[in-house]
């Protein structure tokens, strides 16, 4: 695809792309020719349809929340709970924490929202400590380090097992056309929200706010496509087919400018005064008036009298 003007849609099949790692949102797609992005041409993507199946857990290894870290009084090697993955409430999850271990009971109170862990006799005291760069514990409300002393006391912060808050769709086409807080320079080309529960499809069409990306330069054959939650993961579909759509477009340089902006422009130079050229009067010349030669009449010559030497003399000297 070589020509110049033209858009195409390409639909995605994640059953029938080259899967990177174990998860099938990390994915390498093969188009069945390449766009060719001409000179003075940039390649507008977007991605304008998704049907995606919220089959992810909310506890996964591959959301790196599945773990419940402390250390007590009893010894300094920590204990580490690891919860098996898979759609937690607060009492399913309860339920694994206090089968797991006996330095605690762990219980909920629905108007805090908060979980609270009461020390069995032998605890004196029970240390939490956050890591900014892991998510362990964070779902039960650890937001700082936390010491509990006997008998107990409330986690810090609130239960939140709404871990993954949208989809991120990402392509390795350094499109540029993106920046986040912590990049600036992403790689997300859509993001979508979770507009359904568990076991539903997560669909993302037109009516939905579409992002564009441009591509400059090159050639597109082929590209690596991943589906993330908003902290860069990958999401672990189970195995769950999905499918994309996206839309190619070959655009002069120049269109890329919406009419708004072209609008505000023309009113911006509109609105600016013209500057006024500063011109230097003509001088006149001073011109003299011609001197009028007095001339003297020329005496009729008579043809019957001789011209002698003297009247020569007399007409040189007058």
């Amino acid at each position: 695809m070589n020509s110049t003007n033209y858009e195409i849609t390409f639909n995605v099949r994640s059953k029938e792309a080259t899967q990177v790692g174990s998860l099938n949102t990390d994915i390498i797609v093969n188009l069945p020719s390449s766009i060719v992005i001409p000179e003075n041409y940039w390649c507008e993507m977007s991605v304008v349809a998704a049907e995606i199946p919220l089959s992810f857990y909310n506890i996964s290894a591959a959301l790196q929340n599945n773990k419940f870290e402390y250390y007590t009084n009893l010894s300094i090697f920590l204990n580490t709970i690891t919860i098996p993955s898979g759609n937690y409430t607060v009492d399913t999850l309860m339920v694994i924490i206090n089968a797991a271990q006996s330095h605690f009971v762990m219980t909920y109170n629905d108007t805090f929202n908060k979980f609270y862990l009461t020390l069995n006799v032998a605890i004196s005291d029970l240390i939490m400590l956050y890591d900014i760069t892991n998510y362990w514990n964070q779902i039960f409300g650890v937001f700082n380090n936390q010491l509990i002393i006997y008998p107990g006391d409330y986690l810090n912060g609130v239960c939140n097992l709404a871990s993954v808050h949208s989809l991120q769709i990402r392509t390795d086409l350094n499109t540029g056309s993106t920046i986040s807080t912590s990049n600036p320079n992403s790689s997300v080309c859509q993001k979508i929200p979770l507009l359904t529960n568990a076991t539903g499809i997560i669909i993302h069409n037109k009516t939905n706010y579409i992002q564009k990306s441009y591509i400059k330069y090159g050639s597109i054959k082929s590209f690596n496509l991943q589906i993330t939650e908003q902290n860069n993961k990958l999401i672990d579909l189970n195995g769950c087919v999905y499918e994309l759509s996206f839309l190619f477009k070959i655009i002069k340089v120049e269109s890329h400018i919406s009419e708004e902006q072209k609008i505000s422009r023309s009113e911006r130079l509109k609105s600016q005064p013209i500057q006024q050229i500063e011109t230097q009067p003509i001088q006149q010349i001073e011109t003299q008036p011609i001197q009028q030669i007095e001339t003297q009449p020329i005496q009729p010559i008579d043809e019957n009298q001789p011209i002698t030497l003297t009247d020569i003399a007399n007409e040189l000297l007058s």
